[in-house]
């Protein structure tokens, strides 16, 4: 009982530390094939200075409303269950999303001439689904005994960007 009680919290902090890298990296590989599959779209699509053609490739708003089921960053993000649908493959992004296709949803950035980019901002939360996803910015804390302090596993957002040349000019 005395080594089980000794050995209860490290194993505790071993399981969390699991569960919880893999569902961040499972997310961020989501987010990363969403943006590679919007950009080339978007590189072979011409006039993206229309906001309907971006609306289009992009399948939700700029602040993650979704407008185009059809698109391929819409399918991506459904087929990982990111979604904020009942079962997360429909519906919007969560709050603080975000899904811009650049030049021209961010002027700040600095691309060459004939380049497209994806950028999908995502906010990744342990102990949340999209579907409840509220709050962002809080932090799940494992306790590691009465004289250890506290190992925190924080929220962040996950920003992935896909870059490619314009086919179509």
């Amino acid at each position: 009982m005395v080594e089980f009680a000794l050995c209860i919290p490290f194993l505790l902090l071993f399981v969390v530390a699991i569960i919880y890298f893999g569902k961040l990296f499972y997310t961020k590989q989501i987010v990363i094939m969403a943006a590679q599959e919007g950009v080339r779209l978007s590189s072979r699509l011409p006039n993206l200075s229309d906001s309907g053609n971006r609306d289009y490739v992009r399948g939700f708003s700029v602040s993650g409303q979704a407008i185009n089921i059809d698109s391929p960053i819409y399918r991506a993000m459904a087929a990982g269950h990111l979604l904020s649908g009942a079962n997360g493959d429909s519906g919007d992004l969560p709050a603080g999303s975000a899904v811009e296709i650049l030049p021209w949803d961010d002027t700040s950035a600095n691309l060459p001439a004939g380049v497209i980019s994806v950028r999908i901002k995502y906010p990744f939360a342990l102990t949340s689904s999209p579907t409840t996803q509220s709050e962002f910015g809080n932090s799940f804390d494992v306790y590691t005994g009465p004289d250890g302090s506290p190992v925190s596993f924080a929220n962040q957002l996950i920003t992935e960007q896909a870059v490619a040349s314009q086919e179509v000019f």
